[in-house]
């Protein structure tokens, strides 16, 4: 029998999916952010204030206990990029 998939876990797997695709992207955009128009630059830069609250909706499943052990595994990915480049993400913000 198939395990069942809840909304809430569809739900996750989206967020994760997201996150991490634009964790790991970080650094590339790093280093080519400043071919980028003026405009680019920021709209990227100001996308990051929902995404961080996207990170917290995920922390809060977390926190709830409802992640499957391989959205576990996924977030703990998630959180080590996070960690890995959140220097990088504030650079950004400042410059």
């Amino acid at each position: 029998m198939a395990p069942v998939v809840t909304d809430v876990q569809e739900r996750v797997d989206f967020l994760l999916d997201y996150l991490l695709q634009a964790w790991r992207e970080l650094p590339e955009v790093e280093q080519n952010i400043d071919y980028w128009d003026l405009i680019e630059q920021i709209d990227y830069v100001e996308e990051w204030t929902p995404k961080m609250a996207l990170m917290d909706e995920l922390e809060r499943y977390a926190s709830d206990g409802v992640l499957t052990d391989q959205q576990q595994e996924r977030y703990r990915e998630l959180l080590g990029l996070a960690r890995k480049h959140r220097a990088t993400l504030e650079g950004l913000r400042r410059s």
